[in-house]
């Protein structure tokens, strides 16, 4: 068997390792392993950037989506994502994205850390996270995220 069919040989994606190191600092209890939160926005910032440059690369190529101009993205009804206002790609990235499975996953992966993030962020003030949504913007400079009120 070669290397390519070889089952016992698993492949090593990236994908989701922020995740796994969040379940860490949560449930690991010794000093030397937990996760501070700086280290945890590194990794989630490490992880939008490499969605954003996936996100591009794949609706440049099979879209033929360009940036500018940029967009914003946010979680929809059944578990969907739409573009927020108009864009003049708005069907197209909501097409490409909403049948791309692994692309529809990471995006609700980012979205999960950054509310977890955000949740963190705001409990060492006292603040609520109420009517907070995640957003996701590609820009020309690359992928941001964001929070917005929607009360």
């Amino acid at each position: 068997m070669n290397s390519a069919t070889e089952l016992s040989a698993p492949q090593a994606d990236q994908q989701g390792t922020t995740l796994l190191d969040l379940a860490r600092m949560i449930s690991d209890s010794g000093e030397q392993d937990v996760m501070k939160l700086n280290d945890l926005k590194s990794s989630v910032g490490h992880e939008l950037r490499r969605f954003g440059d996936d996100l591009s690369g794949h609706l440049g190529a099979h879209a033929q989506v360009k940036v500018p101009p940029a967009y914003q993205l946010r979680s929809a009804e059944q578990g969907k994502v739409m573009v927020v206002g108009d864009h003049p790609d708005k069907a197209a990235i909501e097409n490409y994205l909403n049948n791309d499975t692994r692309l529809l996953k990471w995006f609700k992966e980012l979205e999960v850390l950054f509310e977890i993030q955000r949740r963190l962020e705001l409990d060492a003030t006292g603040e609520s996270m109420d009517g907070q949504v995640f957003n996701l913007g590609m820009t020309s400079l690359g992928c941001i995220a964001f929070f917005t009120s929607e009360q």
